[in-house]
């Protein structure tokens, strides 16, 4: 009776530290406490650099040449000239393009599981919002993460999400104001 007692009021101390058993990673001490079921919350360690480039180039060259000629006249028409006629027409056309784009976002954030797929996979979303002098940024990440790519510290980088969508958006002053006019921007439609 005295045993069981001790391991009931060891289960509640443990049931107090550690909250409830949610059937996953608190079950054990030793157990690393990682993102397994819906509410849990992952770091999310977000290193994104990304590089485009496209060029082209075109080169065509088309050159025509029609001539013809004719003799001085013969017998009692030989003061009518010889007849000659000539043309030569050519087309050349070069083209150059060249694209580049370059991003890159570099941050840490938290995101929460909200579903947990058939097959184990955790299934995150997460929001941050920072406001500086009236700049307000949006980090937005969502994407699907296999629990075996979840470190022993709960973390997990934006190059293991699956489907990963991060979209990260600045509205403010300084934003508005590096964007061109919208008589600027008909302008540059029209000509």
């Amino acid at each position: 009776m005295k045993a069981k007692a001790i391991a009931g009021i060891g289960a509640l101390v443990l049931s107090a530290l550690l909250g409830p058993s949610t059937g996953a990673a608190y079950e054990s001490l030793y157990s690393d406490v990682k993102a397994a079921v819906v509410g849990d919350v992952v770091t999310v360690v977000i290193l994104e650099n990304t590089l485009a480039s496209n060029s082209s180039k075109i080169s065509t060259d088309k050159a025509t040449t029609f001539a013809t000629t004719g003799e001085q006249g013969a017998g009692g028409l030989d003061f009518i000239p010889s007849f000659s006629a000539g043309a030569d027409m050519s087309r050349t056309h070069e083209g150059n393009g060249a694209t580049e784009r370059r991003g890159s976002i570099v941050s840490k954030m938290a995101a929460v599981v909200t579903e947990v797929n058939a097959n184990g996979c955790l299934v995150i979303k997460g929001e941050r919002e920072i406001v500086i002098n009236d700049e307000k940024e949006t980090l937005v990440l969502t994407g699907m993460v296999r629990p075996r790519d979840i470190s022993t510290g709960n973390v997990v980088y934006s190059t293991d999400i699956a489907n990963a969508q991060i979209t990260y958006k600045g509205k403010g002053l300084v934003t508005s104001g590096s964007k061109p006019s919208i008589i600027a921007r008909i302008v540059s439609i029209l000509f």
